[in-house]
């Protein structure tokens, strides 16, 4: 159901790109040559919160980088036996997203970007009805489209909608005793995925 709704994010944010046209507005954005910070969700298979700061540098091109911490659904795979269970972790991970604006208003900005980031995760798993904890680190490569929309009578005020798929790729080099060397960790951070934020540009 969740990857449902996320899915469905994506159809809408692309609908309101395509409705808003490819014209650039005159004059300069607001935020052109600014930097925020605030707060960033991310919704994937479970929510994430963090802390973000992003800066444009003139009306296009702008960077973005993030710190997510939270839990997330983590199943377990080993060599020769498959998924051999199923827990919690608990994850933390930076990322950092260029952006390009192809669409610039006075108080609004369509973009696409692609974001890289790095994690670590502490996770407890049950094989064979023993209690595992295993620590493994991740990286994330991804791509995404969006949009950032400044308040008219606040303009250093900001929300920001973005919509991407992730793909991820998690160190397995640890070994669950008497079983072997695990093959695959999946931290639901594949897939598609939808982010949220609200800044205050200064």
């Amino acid at each position: 159901m969740r990857k449902s709704f996320v899915s469905c994010l994506v159809a809408a944010v692309l609908m309101v790109a395509l409705v808003a046209g490819p014209a650039l507005a005159e004059g300069e954005n607001y935020l052109s040559n600014r930097v925020g910070v605030g707060y960033q969700g991310m919704l994937t298979g479970d929510i994430l919160n963090g802390i973000s700061v992003r800066g444009w540098f003139g009306n296009n091109f702008g960077l973005e980088g993030n710190l997510f911490y939270g839990n997330l659904d983590a199943d377990v795979d080993v060599s020769g036996h498959g998924n051999v269970g199923s827990g919690d972790a608990d994850v933390w991970f930076v990322e950092i997203k260029p952006l390009y604006a192809f669409i610039v208003k006075p108080n609004s900005r369509f973009y696409a970007g692609m974001k890289l980031g790095y994690g670590e995760a502490d996770i407890d798993v049950k094989v064979d009805g023993t209690k595992v904890n295993i620590d493994p680190d991740f990286w994330e490569i991804g791509v995404l489209v969006g949009s950032e929309f400044s308040l008219p009578f606040m303009p250093e005020v900001a929300f920001n909608f973005d919509v991407g798929y992730n793909y991820m790729d998690t160190d397995s080099d640890v070994n669950v005793s008497g079983m072997g060397k695990i093959s695959d960790i999946d931290l639901d951070l594949d897939g598609v995925f939808a982010t949220w934020g609200i800044k205050y540009y200064f």
